[in-house]
């Protein structure tokens, strides 16, 4: 009888490993896990000498454009990544689920961004250089894809 208990209790156990993890709540350690996760993808396009002369030919209409679906894109991230695996929804509202992890993803990005582009001497360019609307478009433009960086922790860590 007892072994039968214990084969019970391993197969619960191997159960349990087996599901999908329910998201913690959002802390601190995520907000350093999304810089990370930001300066590591940032660093690949903030380097690219592309980027200057795409930056330099937004129109307002594509930094609206690049700002709305960065904020799209971390929605459908927080949503199908994150918030999709929350068991009790009713406890868990999706709208404060998402508006902490919005405003630290984005944050999180748009800081990173503003510290790679000093960080490389961007700012220092001919055709940035005391250009703050130009400046301005070359974090709108990185900012996109380390708010993707910022967001790829929460993807991990649900595997």
């Amino acid at each position: 009888m007892a072994k039968i208990e214990e084969i019970k209790k391993g197969i619960q156990d191997i159960k349990t490993s087996l599901q999908i993890t329910e998201p913690a709540h959002f802390s601190k350690k995520d907000i350093v896990d999304a810089f990370f996760g930001a300066l590591f993808l940032g660093v690949t396009f903030a380097v690219k000498g592309l980027l200057i002369d795409i930056a330099l030919a937004l129109k307002s209409i594509n930094v609206i454009l690049i700002v709305l679906s960065t904020l799209l894109i971390l929605t459908a991230e927080i949503y199908y990544i994150g918030y999709a695996r929350v068991r009790k929804k009713s406890e868990r509202k999706f709208g404060q689920f998402w508006i902490k992890r919005m405003v630290a993803f984005y944050l999180v990005a748009i800081l990173t961004a503003v510290f790679l582009v000093y960080l490389f001497g961007l700012n220092n360019l001919p055709q940035i250089f005391n250009n703050p609307e130009n400046i301005f478009k070359l974090v709108i433009l990185i900012s996109l894809p380390c708010s993707i960086g910022a967001s790829i922790t929460d993807l991990i860590k649900k595997f």
